[in-house]
């Protein structure tokens, strides 16, 4: 290690000592191969957390010029931002622009990205060269002018992964950003929030500067400051907002530089001007893939996994969000296989606690949080979700029917849910159709449990009231869906007598016959022959 790096950390060694908790700083560390498993243990063997600090950071005295990069950047990863301030002067500068030993990144991007604040890579990653090349690509057509790029997707797909690693190419770095990266985790925040976020990121960039200047009084004055340093310090550089969830906040940013973004919501550009380009970030991870995050959790090959893992991969709906929560809980627990699986299939979110790199203490808040940000009404429109069918996608006219709306209604109310990621639309010309993910229907069902008989009562009561005597003839888009699922949300309601009448009646198998055949007449039938027994029953007697 430089001798002005070793300084810096002997210097600063008290503050270091008394304020870091080792746990989450070393698993960023080992994701590098800056420390070993060993050194860890060391770490941990150690009483208090004051003693596990001095033997981390002696650990790291002995150490080359990359751990003390990796020890600053994890440092501005969880939060330490004060402390990293204290070492930033002792980054080690690289001469050329040689292969760094760490993950094949040049030393160029390894010192851009860590000035920068872009988080490391997860302890365990596996990457989606697909995704991080449209975002590369962009990026790249931003060109020199202003403009936004916007990662979204629903909550835990790797947005925040993905634009990092999009981030580590030296090429894309020297001919398009020279002036460099600043990563801010923006998050949900009031206007005294949002001041605090801007003063920080305005102190970052003016850290080396001669004048030392007050912070921003407000926003206003914030964005102007903001607006003159990445103008005249740092032209052609790119500013990163990480998790952005409301158009009002990016005005502050609306300072003609080019911004990347990630957010659930993929309106949330529509209130900045500029050239605007987006990625949407798939929900689900293929199930090969799944095994392999699943795999290096615990340190597995994939043929030795146990026979349970196929089914967790399943049951995880392709989400990396809770296949990485599940593979960090059994690398703590590897014999619990079994319950965190029975947790998964009865829907058990909240026993699926965090892992150390994401933001929510358990699954159900990181899915609840998008649903929190709605209006009341929205929520009230979200909630009649809960009894959609699973795998099915819904047309605009059966989400008509049961709000009693223009069809223009209720495609606004469904675009809010679609800009959010709280829902999916699949567009086939001039009709729309809409569906959750496994796991926000999951997710639903769970929370709405005790009102799913009311809510399929009222589908179905909506459709009554609809279609009086009638039937839904097929040239009408909604026919098929209620033909085949009409008996399901009767059952659901518990709506027996009209259930029986619905199946024994000659004008209602008729036509669905005509439509669907007699294969799903008859599956009906046995799946709901408890209740049509009934009717049956009473006639004998």
């Amino acid at each position: 290690m430089d001798v002005k790096s070793r300084n810096y950390l002997l210097m600063n060694r008290q503050a270091l000592e008394r304020d870091i908790k080792t746990c989450y700083i070393m698993d960023h560390m080992i994701s590098d191969e800056v420390l070993t498993t060993e050194e860890e243990e060391k770490v941990k063997q150690q009483n208090t957390q004051k003693e596990r600090a001095a033997m981390l950071i002696n650990i790291i005295l002995t150490k080359d010029n990359n751990s003390y990069r990796s020890f600053y950047n994890a440092l501005l990863h969880e939060g330490y931002r004060d402390l990293a301030a204290l070492l930033q002067d002792g980054i080690p500068v690289f001469s050329g622009n040689g292969k760094s030993s760490v993950d094949g990144m040049t030393s160029y991007v390894k010192t851009v990205l860590c000035e920068g604040g872009v988080p490391q890579r997860p302890v365990v990653f596996v990457t989606r060269p697909e995704l991080v090349d449209a975002i590369k690509q962009k990026l790249r057509s931003l060109g020199s002018d202003p403009g936004w790029v916007t990662v979204y997707g629903m909550a835990g797909c790797g947005k925040t992964v993905l634009t990092a690693e999009a981030l580590r190419d030296h090429q894309l770095l020297e001919d398009y950003f020279p002036g460099g990266v600043h990563w801010i985790s923006v998050g949900k925040q009031d206007k005294a929030g949002l001041l605090i976020k801007l003063q920080n990121l305005c102190s970052r960039l003016e850290h080396d500067s001669t004048l030392s200047q007050r912070p921003p009084l407000n926003i206003e004055e914030a964005k102007d400051r903001l607006r003159l340093l990445m103008l005249r310090k740092y032209p052609r550089s790119l500013l990163v907002l990480d998790d952005i969830w409301d158009s009002w906040v990016l005005k502050a940013f609306d300072n003609q530089c080019q911004v990347l973004i990630t957010s659930r919501d993929r309106s949330v550009t529509d209130a900045v001007s500029g050239n605007k380009y987006e990625i949407h970030v798939e929900s689900g991870l293929a199930h090969e893939k799944g095994l392999e995050v699943l795999s290096l959790f615990v340190n597995m090959k994939i043929p030795e996994l146990p026979e349970q893992a196929n089914c967790i991969i399943r049951e995880c709906k392709g989400s990396p969000l809770v296949i990485s929560l599940i593979g960090a809980l059994l690398r703590d627990f590897p014999s619990r296989w079994e319950y965190y699986l029975k947790q998964l299939q009865n829907k058990q979110f909240k026993r699926i606690r965090k892992s150390s790199s994401y933001d929510y203490e358990a699954l159900d808040e990181a899915m609840s949080i998008s649903v929190e940000q709605l209006d009341n009404d929205f929520k009230d429109y979200y909630k009649d979700l809960s009894i959609l069918p699973k795998d099915v996608k819904v047309p605009t006219k059966v989400l008509c029917i049961l709000w009693d709306m223009e069809t223009e209604e209720v495609e606004d109310i469904l675009q809010e849910f679609v800009n959010k990621s709280l829902l999916f639309c699949d567009r086939n010309g001039k009709s729309f159709h809409y569906y959750l993910h496994d796991l926000q229907l999951d997710f639903l069902t769970e929370k709405n449990r005790n009102q799913l008989q009311e809510l399929h009562k009222n589908i179905v009561n909506q459709y009554k009231k609809h279609y009086k005597l009638n039937m839904p003839i097929p040239s009408q888009e909604d026919c098929m869906y209620w033909y085949n699922f009409l008996a399901y949300h009767m059952a659901g309601a518990n709506m027996q007598k009209e259930l029986r009448e619905l199946m024994f009646s000659l004008d209602w198998i008729k036509a669905k016959t005509e439509l669907v055949g007699p294969a799903h007449l008859i599956h009906e039938y046995v799946e709901y022959s408890s209740v049509l027994d009934q009717k049956v029953c009473e006639r004998i007697a």
